[in-house]
């Protein structure tokens, strides 16, 4: 009995394994056309469970390989098929980036000016007429006590007489006689002219005003002060009577000199012309030192460029001449939505190179800051930014420099780059560079 009981139950035993062997495989079948996706050729972005068309293309879609039956992407072999505009293959030379302290210049055009310190004013202190004239022209050389004009003036030749009549008729009132004398000094005669007219005991209608100043004059075509619009009235003498101490008490006709619109230049200083007490006559410079003044982009003035550093200072018409300078003031300057600055230096006006209103060219030398140099031609300028192509195993991918100052054939990077990286030597190679380049940063 109990053998045939076993008989039975091993069929039964069979053919339940058989069954559940194959409902596993019916469903792992199940689960694997489940799993798979499909997805369209051009746009990897289409994911679908089913078969069917991309809704971008129409193309149909096409099963995606089963996971561990495709290609595993590698490092390496991430690295290799990167977009070609990332990176470039080439065999060109290297260098590194380069620690050290530069010498860097900056060039500069200017002109040679005067020393506004050095420019004097000769007015005039009384009113009168130009009798005779002796400075001509503008840069007319002239030495001090040199004698500029002779003027004929109602107000001298009264203070002339006061001063004789005090002479001869009061001789013990000295503080008297010493007011008269002050007062003929502060119409401008001179203490020479002053006892000239003493020995002479006759007073002198025309008088001669000296320069106080040796140098060379400038603005004969001056106008009264920039107070008066036009010229006040000049006294011209007409027939009088002479009072008790003998002045005479003339009448004055008003006459004006024209002006110009601005009031800033009149007609020419001439003989025969009529002056006011305070107008200015001419100017006398100074040259004893120049000026030359040059124009710099702000952004090519660094701290480095201070007083005291030094200039060459170049001729267009004498290349081959030089003449060493230093710096001595650098102002900033605005002008018409412009940022610049202004660098001053002296030079002594003894040489013979420079001349006032000469065109010059400096270049000014001073040394920079521990920074990284690299040859110029190893940054590529794209427009927008500037980039050199650093070496990363054994390609060449493009990563953006900021640059600073160039010395020579020399560039300072600021940012971008380490002492220890490999660049590219020549970043001129690609010709449409803007185009093929990508800089990640």
């Amino acid at each position: 009995m109990r053998k045939k009981l076993r008989n039975n139950i091993l069929p039964l035993l069979a053919l339940l394994i058989m069954i559940t062997l194959g409902a596993c495989r019916d469903n792992e079948q199940e689960q694997a056309a489940g799993s798979t996706a499909y997805t369209c050729p051009m746009h990897s972005q289409i994911v679908q469970t089913e078969p069917g068309s991309c809704p971008v293309c129409g193309m149909d879609l096409v099963a995606k390989a089963a996971q561990g039956n495709g290609i595993t992407v590698t490092e390496d072999l991430a690295f290799l098929i990167r977009p070609t505009n990332t990176s470039v293959v080439a065999s060109i030379a290297t260098v590194s980036p380069i620690k050290k302290n530069g010498q860097a210049s900056i060039k500069m055009d200017g002109i040679i000016t005067y020393d506004p310190r050095r420019v004097y004013a000769v007015p005039a202190r009384v009113s009168g007429r130009i009798e005779k004239l002796f400075v001509k022209y503008n840069f007319q050389p002239v030495r001090k006590g040199q004698k500029l004009m002779e003027v004929y003036s109602p107000d001298l030749i009264t203070a002339q007489k006061e001063l004789l009549y005090l002479v001869k008729s009061a001789p013990e009132d000295k503080n008297l006689i010493a007011a008269a004398r002050q007062k003929l000094q502060y119409l401008g005669a001179t203490s020479e002219q002053i006892n000239r007219l003493l020995r002479k005991g006759e007073e002198t209608y025309t008088f001669a005003l000296y320069s106080p100043y040796n140098g060379y004059v400038i603005d004969l075509n001056t106008s009264a002060p920039a107070s008066t619009a036009s010229m006040a009235a000049a006294p011209i003498a007409s027939a009088g009577t002479m009072d008790a101490m003998g002045s005479s008490s003339a009448t004055t006709t008003p006459t004006s000199v024209p002006t110009t619109a601005t009031g800033q230049q009149g007609i020419q200083l001439r003989e025969g012309m009529y002056l006011n007490a305070g107008q200015q006559l001419l100017r006398v410079i100074n040259t004893a030192q120049l000026w030359a003044e040059f124009n710099a982009s702000a952004s090519e003035i660094t701290a480095l460029i201070t007083k005291g550093t030094p200039l060459q200072i170049t001729f267009p018409q004498l290349p081959e001449e030089t003449l060493a300078a230093k710096i001595d003031f650098v102002q900033p300057y605005f002008d018409e939505g412009q940022n610049f600055a202004k660098v001053r230096a002296y030079i002594p006006g003894s040489q013979k190179l420079a001349m006032i209103g000469q065109l010059v060219t400096a270049e000014a030398t001073y040394s920079t800051a521990p920074a990284l140099w690299v040859p110029k031609a190893a940054v590529l300028d794209i427009g927008n930014k500037s980039v050199a192509f650093k070496k990363i195993k054994g390609v060449f991918e493009p990563v953006a420099v900021s640059t600073g100052i160039v010395s020579g054939n020399m560039i300072e990077l600021v940012t971008g780059l380490q002492q220890a990286d490999t660049i590219a030597a020549n970043a001129q190679f690609l010709i449409d560079s803007e185009s093929f380049i990508k800089v990640k940063n």
